[in-house]
């Protein structure tokens, strides 16, 4: 039997729990300061939600299984499509614009590089129903009040922020 953790998975040992409490904390406390409410969603969602986004290439990255139902399901490999099925789900019950925050646990499998494994935790912020800048200006504030110095000082290492949505359709995506 091997007792090594799933290769791009880890186990976080009490130390390791701490950091990455405290840093949730952080994005949590900057969230709620901000006027975002925090969600979640599913982690296993049909399948056919994440092909119909992104087509062949997350198809390729998906943690997908049959269950015994004959279900094709997928562990989330990030948090928009499961966002927006939930949006579209109570769209007329919803007060907009929605102002929300997760801080899921995702899966990919794709090839692992430094600091990138093929399980992660990453912070959305979502404005949903607000038209101009306003709302991507805000999501900017966001990471100003993050304050990513001071993460690194309080993780010991810089923290990695990336930008994964597009602002606008046809845009490519920001680099790392």
């Amino acid at each position: 039997m091997d007792l090594q953790p799933v290769k791009g998975t880890r186990d976080f040992f009490p130390e390791q729990m701490r950091q990455r409490n405290w840093l949730f904390d952080v994005w949590r406390k900057v969230s709620l300061q901000s006027g975002f409410e925090e969600y979640d969603t599913c982690v296993l969602e049909h399948e056919e939600l994440y092909i119909r986004k992104a087509g062949d290439e997350i198809s390729q990255q998906l943690y997908s299984f049959e269950d015994k139902s004959g279900r094709r399901l997928s562990l989330r490999p990030e948090m928009t499509p499961s966002l927006a099925r939930m949006i579209l789900q109570h769209q007329r019950s919803l007060p907009m614009p929605v102002r929300w925050f997760s801080i899921p646990q995702c899966f990919r499998y794709e090839r692992m590089t430094k600091g990138r494994r093929r399980e992660h935790f990453q912070w959305n912020a979502d404005i949903i129903g607000q038209s101009g800048v306003t709302a991507e200006a805000e999501i900017l504030l966001l990471l100003i009040n993050a304050d990513p110095h001071a993460l690194s000082q309080g993780l010991g290492q810089h923290p990695c922020i990336t930008v994964v949505n597009r602002l606008h359709p046809g845009q490519p995506p920001a680099d790392d």
